[in-house]
């Protein structure tokens, strides 16, 4: 029994010891809160009551000044306004034409038949050609048929390349092959080239022979095509009262302006 009543005693005053601890630590707390509230309010309790002006001493014999009439609690000015922002007058909406549609949706550009236009529209700028719509310049070995060649009497020919070439201001020509060796019957077809930018300046090309000519035609011209796309000429049959001749025969460039630019001479040979 005695050991059993002095551990609750030990146990209350433990307690208590602890009630004092927290007691202690709240008054703490409670004047650590007066303190700061007294602080806070002390500099507004300094700017509410403005302080007192020292009294002026005033020398013997003079009346002192009468006091400054206490006026009623200044206002604060207003803050200024900043001034009005100017308004940005917008720019009017041009109208624009309604446009109704009776038919498919089409583009503008394409044909409408005998349809009026508006007075607005204006028409698309021109468009350049498909790949596929434009030719291709043939190779050398390529020939551009004409349709009398398939119907007329076939002429056996011999392919004389004649290069119409620029650089330097000036134009060269050169055939190749420089001589030629026909049969009663047969012809020559000269094929054309441009190189250089010799289309630009050469406008045609005038091939000639001295009379009597061998070939049906004692000259022939062959027009620049505008394009430096290779086109040929085609002499005829030759004679048969040539055979046993050699002739030699000019091919001349000539300007728009018809003054010769180039010549060169190649020869024909005939034989029986």
């Amino acid at each position: 029994m005695a050991k059993a009543q002095g551990k609750k005693t030990t146990g209350g005053a433990r307690k208590r010891l602890i009630k004092k601890v927290v007691a202690r630590a709240s008054r703490a707390k409670a004047a650590v809160r007066r303190v700061v509230k007294k602080a806070a309010a002390a500099p507004r309790k300094a700017l509410a009551k403005p302080p007192k002006p020292a009294a002026r001493e005033t020398p013997k014999g003079r009346k002192p000044a009468p006091p400054v009439q206490k006026h009623a609690k200044a206002v604060p000015a207003p803050p200024a306004r900043p001034a009005p922002k100017p308004v940005e007058k917008k720019r009017a909406r041009r109208s624009r034409p309604r446009v109704q549609s009776s038919g498919p949706p089409s583009a503008a550009w394409f044909a409408q038949g005998a349809k009026p236009r508006s007075s607005s529209f204006i028409p698309a700028p021109p468009r350049a050609e498909a790949p596929s719509l434009v030719a291709a310049p043939p190779a050398s070995s390529d020939r551009l048929v004409a349709s009398h060649e398939l119907t007329e009497f076939a002429v056996r020919t011999v392919p004389v390349r004649v290069d119409v070439e620029a650089g330097g201001g000036r134009v060269v020509l050169s055939a190749n092959p420089d001589e030629v060796t026909l049969r009663p019957g047969e012809g020559i077809e000269w094929d054309f080239r441009y190189l250089g930018g010799a289309d630009v300046i050469v406008d045609e090309l005038l091939i000639e022979f001295d009379k009597p000519s061998p070939f049906p035609h004692p000259a022939f011209r062959s027009r620049r095509p505008g394009t430096a796309r290779p086109h040929r000429q085609l002499s005829g049959a030759v004679h048969s009262n040539a055979v046993g001749k050699r002739i030699r025969y000019a091919i001349r460039a000539i300007s728009p302006f018809k003054t010769e630019m180039a010549v060169t001479r190649p020869w024909v040979t005939v034989t029986a």
